[in-house]
């Protein structure tokens, strides 16, 4: 698979919410996870991939030599706590890394592949991705959240996107 890079409209567009898992579903997450990993990544939205569907793929084991990809389809975050900012990279934005807040624990709901609901606690860094990714089903991107110390970089950066 190919990950979309910015400008591509598609990471601005919402995704839709998966209404039946279908073998079309199963194939998109296998893929979604293999390339994820072939990217060194944490996570990956399926609208960076190019498809608009409320599905995202988390490591939630990002710092371990046992890697234990999840696919969560519907997220929904239900509670966050106590703001951190850390730097943050991006599978659409190659190269660029930014100090970015978020929450340091979150409790999200999703569905897994096989219909079921779970509710999973997170904190550090798997909370960060989740969110990196959560957001991205929204059609934001974590250049949104760039404090005043880091704009002049997003903005070289973008200039740089243009020159190419």
């Amino acid at each position: 698979m190919v990950i979309v890079r910015y400008p591509d409209k598609v990471l601005r567009q919402k995704a839709k919410p998966v209404e039946k898992i279908t073998k079309e579903i199963f194939d998109l997450a296998e893929s979604m996870v293999k390339t994820m990993f072939d990217n060194d990544g944490i996570g990956l939205a399926a609208n960076q991939v190019g498809v608009l569907w409320n599905l995202f793929i988390v490591n939630l084991k990002p710092l371990d030599d046992q890697p234990e990809p999840v696919v969560v389809i519907n997220p929904k975050i239900i509670k966050q706590e106590e703001t951190i900012e850390d730097e943050e990279g991006c599978l659409s934005f190659p190269g660029l890394f930014l100090h970015i807040p978020r929450y340091k624990r979150l409790l999200l709901h999703y569905q897994n592949l096989y219909n079921e609901k779970i509710v999973i606690e997170a904190d550090g860094l798997v909370a960060r991705a989740i969110q990196h990714e959560y957001d991205h089903l929204n059609g934001t991107l974590f250049i949104d959240y760039v404090n005043e110390k880091e704009k002049d970089k997003v903005k070289e950066y973008l200039s740089n996107l243009k020159s190419v």
